[in-house]
């Protein structure tokens, strides 16, 4: 029995040294009434790793920045394609559009107050503004990606698991249908689908002869590029 006390007070210690340890290492950083616990310097919590998909969202709009900070004018940015019928312009708002439209439901997930699962918030991406300032003035493009990326960094791990529902048009007639997704998955989406228009765009400045104006790897896609290298 003696044995028996003396065993569970030690382990008792135990516990208690481990938990003042764990305190001491891993300090906690609330953040919208969740917390998550990070190493820390000197008392003080340390940032996250930044996720992978917000790391790729970030290179593909550095490409898209690259242009728009490039083109000598924004005749340029706005000239239509004879191929595409579109503008460099035309498809960098078309592309923020989608990371926009995603981002704005990131608030609606945290006031929802159910992080996992919020059927509530419906992503509308065909629901755009066409013809804005972003559009035709590079100025505009590059403000607007400045305050996009940084919007993207201060997303962590567990924002990216917020459940929302994403609603797509299926045809031209208007009519549309629901998924269930979450907000990573969907950055992923949107990360994507600006590789291919990036692409376009580089089509697009190959034709109004400003090609050198294009980072040699923009509008591929990580696949491609991971190939390239093992051959």
């Amino acid at each position: 029995r003696h044995q028996r006390e003396g065993l569970a007070c030690f382990f008792a210690m135990a516990v208690s040294c481990c938990r003042m340890l764990l305190r001491r290492r891993f300090p906690l950083s609330f953040r919208c009434g969740r917390f998550s616990s990070f190493p820390s310097t000197n008392g003080a919590p340390q940032k996250p790793p930044q996720p992978q998909v917000v790391a790729a969202a970030l290179t593909v709009l550095d490409q898209m920045q690259s242009v728009v900070k490039t083109l000598k004018n924004d005749d340029i940015y706005r000239t239509k394609s004879s191929l595409t019928d579109s503008s460099i312009g035309g498809h960098v708002r078309h592309s923020l559009d989608h990371f926009n439209r995603l981002l704005s439901s990131r608030y609606d997930i945290e006031k929802g107050g159910t992080l996992l699962d919020n059927s509530a918030v419906v992503v509308q991406y065909d629901v755009r503004q066409r013809d804005t300032v972003i559009e035709s003035h590079r100025a505009a493009a590059d403000k607007a990606i400045d305050q996009l990326k940084e919007e993207l960094e201060t997303l962590e791990q567990l924002d990216l698991q917020g459940g929302l529902r994403c609603e797509f048009m299926m045809a031209g007639d208007g009519n549309s249908e629901e998924f269930k997704s979450f907000l990573g998955r969907e950055l992923f989406f949107c990360t994507h689908h600006a590789i291919h228009h990036n692409m376009i765009i580089k089509i697009i400045a190959s034709e109004l002869g400003v090609l050198e104006c294009c980072p040699p790897d923009m509008g591929m896609a990580p696949s491609t590029i991971n190939n390239a290298g093992d051959n």
